[in-house]
């Protein structure tokens, strides 16, 4: 029942536990500066919490959280002392100015690849720092900005280390359930697989940079507010505790807790908080040994604390326990040999024909579509049609631009001319996740799995785009997030029942055969409910006997209509499977037709083999049966 309560995470227990233990530490410490350095370790948190979840789940550094931190600190300070507002309009201002320069600062950068954000968070942290110490008039320099009033709720004034740490640290774990939920959530889902492939999440619809800004945004408001409670906490502020310096120490404490472990973050800022003042009576040694002890943990424990603890615990156990349960040999036995189409999922067809798709009616047209890379054309003129129902087959030799077609109608890849319409929608040049809405699916010339998700959960980012619940929701785990994520799982299990995954659904992705791993990447698009299923190379890699297995389990669509276009390097599955067959050299077609009148063309027979005049006709023919693409 517990799980079906609004608000509430997963992971209450140990939740109730570690607040449990904050509660009664205040009756057992032995004096008061004591709880100076837990509250101050409560306020690295937050800014921690909010920097985990962003590094850890969007896969994005920053290193200017402290001046988000800063900017809460000092936008209060100003608002509550010198105008004189009342503290809820210090905090306000706070939120309001960290979220608009997050969202500033996070637009542009997030939409480029690679370090950007690091480079643009680092340069903002810089200037941030310099505008604190030179606006004296402002921020009192580097003198600092006194007589900040204690912090108030209410009539209840928190004016000394223990009633601020009674306020602090439950803010803290309010705002950790919050984290908890999200990150069990749609949103948390989509957010670890942008971290671990963005493209591949872009095909199944997310939204990637919003959500990446939604997290940043998120991330600076958490900074912010620890700003404000610092403030007025200490009622005395200077630029020196905003600097660099500080960004440094909580991406370190992130990393050294385990990036994208909530409960690592934690682990990671209570040592580090805490590891000076143990280390304090070495006088001189404290920083060397400081350092040779964060050193020993990145190299030994590169995941992390936290992680390598479970793992631990885990061992130990599964060592005490000696051999597995029945229900863990269960869970873990390959299911039937086969897997059947499964063309239903809770009574609901997985794919149809649109009503405004008659099979008449092209279902995918590509019309001239050129694509260039610097000085390399890669497409040049492309043209072809797909009916619903029908499998188009792309083939040429390698390097004929065949899977950068499948990138520009799935939306990875912009052309430079030409036009895709799918049905009656122009689709060229929008983005991937756009595209997905569409109803257009696809698969990878190399297997895209989320290797630290299960196999449920890889399935059920196939049906984000089903969900509707949004950040707040996921936050607050409210009854209706909570019956829309019972209903998408329930609609996950429904389609793996009769495949090979079945019983492997709590398995890691990581763990399954290549056959299993291509049976799931192909269910997760077939979730999408896709009126055109693109398949980059599907039997690659697989005996003939796998071959035969997942092609007529795919096939068995066309039933329902949806149309597919195969790019595959067996030419015997190519002619049995395809209905009609277009044929790609260095981005151009070269022929197009059914596959007996393309196996008999005289120029697909020469991009295949080069030259006609080493073979008979015959052998040339029957060659291209047997050639690679």
């Amino acid at each position: 029942m517990t799980e079906r309560l609004p608000f509430v995470p997963k992971d209450w227990k140990p939740l109730t536990a570690v607040a449990a233990f904050a509660a009664v530490l205040p009756l057992v410490l032995p004096n008061d500066y004591f709880l100076v350095l837990f509250n101050i370790m409560a306020l690295n948190a937050l800014v921690v919490l909010g920097l985990n979840f962003l590094i850890g789940c969007a896969g994005q550094i920053s290193l200017g959280h402290a001046a988000f931190y800063g900017l809460g600190a000092y936008t209060s300070a100003i608002v509550t002392t010198t105008l004189g507002w009342p503290l809820w309009a210090g905090l306000a201002a706070a939120l309001a100015t960290a979220a608009l320069l997050g969202f500033l600062l996070a637009v542009p950068t997030l939409r480029l690849e690679g370090h950007y954000l690091v480079m643009a968070t680092l340069g903002f942290n810089i200037i941030v720092s310099i505008c604190l110490n030179q606006m004296e008039e402002l921020t009192g320099g580097p003198s600092g900005f006194p007589g900040i009033p204690a912090l108030h709720v209410g009539p209840l004034v928190i004016d000394t280390d223990r009633s601020f740490y009674g306020f602090i640290w439950t803010a803290f774990f309010f705002v950790f359930a919050l984290f908890l939920n999200l990150e069990e959530s749609r949103i948390g889902r989509a957010l670890r697989a942008i971290h671990d492939k963005e493209l591949t999440a872009r095909t199944l619809g997310v939204p990637t940079h919003a959500y990446k800004v939604g997290v940043f945004v998120l991330s600076t408001v958490l900074a912010a507010f620890a700003g404000f409670c610092y403030a007025h906490y200490v009622t005395f502020i200077s630029p020196k505790t905003f600097d660099i310096f500080y960004s440094v120490q909580v991406v370190t404490m992130v990393v050294v807790g385990g990036m994208g472990n909530l409960w690592g973050g934690l682990v990671g800022t209570a040592l580090l908080t805490s590891l000076p003042e143990l280390l304090h009576r070495f006088e001189d040694l404290h920083v060397l040994i400081y350092g040779l002890l964060l050193m020993g943990s990145l190299v030994f424990f590169p995941n992390g604390l936290a992680p390598a603890a479970a793992t631990g615990l885990r061992e130990l156990f599964r060592r005490l326990g000696g051999t597995a349960s029945e229900k863990e040999e269960r869970r873990t036995q390959s299911g039937p040999p086969g897997a059947k189409p499964a063309r239903r999922v809770a009574g609901k067809p997985i794919s149809q024909p649109d009503s405004e798709s008659p099979p008449d009616r092209d279902v995918l047209a590509v019309r001239n579509i050129s694509v260039r890379f610097g000085g390399l054309q890669a497409l040049q003129n492309v043209s072809f049609t797909v009916k619903p129902g029908q499998i188009a087959a792309l083939i040429g030799p390698n390097g004929a631009g065949k899977t950068t077609l499948l990138n520009v109608v799935s939306g990875l890849v912009a052309p430079q001319e030409g036009r895709i319409v799918a049905g009656d929608r122009d689709i060229t040049g929008l983005p991937a996740h756009r595209v997905a809405r569409a109803r257009i699916g696809r698969s990878f010339q190399t297997v895209q799995m989320f290797s630290h998700l299960s196999v449920l959960d890889n399935l059920l980012l196939g049906f984000h785009l089903s969900g509707r619940a949004g950040f707040w929701r996921a936050l607050w785990h409210t009854p209706a997030e909570r019956r829309e994520e019972e209903t998408l799982r329930d609609l996950a299990r429904a389609a793996l029942r009769g495949t090979p995954l079945e019983s492997k659904e709590d398995l890691p992705a990581a763990v399954l055969s290549l056959y299993e791993q291509k049976v799931l990447e192909i269910l997760r698009a077939l979730a999408l409910e896709p009126r055109i299923l693109l398949l980059d190379e599907p039997v690659g890699g697989l005996n003939p006997n796998e071959s035969r297995r997942l092609m007529d389990w795919i096939g068995a669509r066309r039933k329902d209509g949806m149309a597919m276009v195969l790019v595959e390097h067996d030419m015997n599955v190519v002619m049995e499977y395809a209905d009609h067959v277009v044929v790609l050299q260095h981005g151009q077609v070269i022929a197009q037709g059914p596959p007996r009148k393309i196996q008999k063309d005289p120029k697909v027979i020469a991009a295949y083999l080069g030259t006609g005049r080493r073979a008979g006709r015959t052998e040339a023919r029957s060659g291209i049966e047997e050639t690679a693409c």
